[in-house]
């Protein structure tokens, strides 16, 4: 039984429609990049049906881990299985929204947009919950950017009532506009005040979150699509521990929300919200200080809020930015704390920066880069102690 009332989902759905009405239409209907590999889908099922134990064992600890040094590796594996979930949306079924959506038949773009998830949806049922498309924006660039993307983003539902809890997950990158986003880590301040606690920002990752989106109509921010549509589904499940998760460039995005949710948990928007922990991998750095101070000084033993940064083996993408050893003195950025490393002896907590680690030499990149997909992490958590 879904956890959500139908009009609740209903209303959702139809919101993200009438988002897509001001999208313009991407330029080809099979764009290269745009959907996950063609063994993701049947993998992720595969990697639940294998570890139901753990499953169950996050379920009943509502994904939550008991102190910053003594991650649960059960919820370590059900957030990567949210995090590898939000790359399965067909992007054929998106482009038909789209069309459909500006075509003015938002009851046509609703039953694409439900196509478009529906390995997500399966994926999400076999994690017993119901999957919500919150944000996005991964087709179209913000106001006063190139060829960027914004973020996407979904949240998991769990159908329990008696233990309930919401994963918020961000997508990777999975198309062109994406790898222009992470290539485009000059730091900026913020130009929405105290976002990072006023840090300097990774240029490229701060856009796609934060940015403005300028349509037809309204402007949007997916910050704020994500936030009001999630609130949407939260007060209909008041009390629902709230995590937060993402691989790659979702992991970036994921960081700075949890980051903006920790800086405002006192605020009437948020103090709501029961929220827990935020589970990222093979995440690049997003900020320089105060911004890891910052974070790491509200997720401390005994808070319930806690950071776990997994990196798997010598995962290249969490060296960077920047882009060189030689550039670390002039672009300071800095991993928040929490990071855990996985290893063929077993996973071990990393040295917490700073001094941050070097960026890889290309050479080192290309060898390495073998360890970034999310079916690299499974390989890495199987050798956690897990249920």
């Amino acid at each position: 039984m879904p956890p959500l009332p139908k009009a609740v989902l209903d209303d959702i759905h139809l919101s993200h429609a009438k988002q897509l009405a001001q999208f313009e239409v991407p330029r080809s209907r099979n764009a290269p990049l745009e959907d996950a590999p063609p063994t993701l889908f049947g993998d992720t099922i595969n990697w639940i049906n294998a570890n139901k134990a753990a499953v169950q064992a996050a379920q009943a600890a509502q994904c939550t881990s008991p102190s910053p040094d003594s991650p649960n590796w059960d919820t370590v594996f059900f957030s990567l299985m949210e995090s590898d979930a939000v790359y399965l949306r067909r992007f054929e079924e998106v482009y038909d929204a789209i069309v459909a959506a500006r075509a003015g038949d938002l009851d046509l773009a609703v039953t694409h947009l439900q196509k478009a998830q529906e390995d997500v949806d399966t994926v999400a049922a076999l994690l017993d919950c119901t999957f919500i498309q919150l944000c996005d924006f991964a087709s179209r660039s913000p106001d006063g950017y190139w060829y960027h993307a914004g973020a996407y983003c979904g949240l998991f539902v769990s159908n329990s009532t008696s233990k309930p809890f919401m994963g918020v997950a961000y997508k990777g990158t999975s198309n062109a506009r994406e790898v222009v986003t992470d290539l485009d880590w000059d730091p900026i301040a913020p130009a929405r005040p105290g976002i990072a606690w006023g840090a300097l920002v990774h240029q490229g990752f701060y856009g796609g979150l934060f940015g403005t989106f300028s349509p037809a109509r309204d402007a949007q921010i997916p910050f704020d699509v994500m936030l009001a549509q999630l609130t949407t589904a939260y007060a209909s499940r008041d009390q629902a521990v709230l995590h937060f998760t993402g691989h790659s460039l979702g992991g970036g995005y994921c960081t700075l929300t949890y980051a903006e949710f920790l800086r405002q948990q006192d605020a009437a928007q948020f103090k709501n919200f029961v929220f827990g922990d935020m589970y990222s991998y093979g995440s690049p750095r997003v900020c320089l200080q105060p911004f890891a101070s910052q974070v790491n000084s509200l997720t401390q033993a005994g808070g319930g809020k806690y950071v776990f940064r997994i990196v798997n083996r010598e995962d290249p993408v969490c060296t960077v930015p920047p882009r060189t050893a030689s550039q670390l003195a002039e672009y300071p950025f800095i991993h928040v704390g929490g990071a855990w490393k996985l290893d063929d002896s077993g996973p071990f907590k990393m040295v917490q920066e700073p001094p941050p680690v070097d960026p890889q030499s290309v050479v080192d990149i290309i060898w390495n880069v073998k360890n970034h997909q999310t079916s690299d992490y499974y390989a890495g958590w199987q050798k956690t102690p897990h249920s």
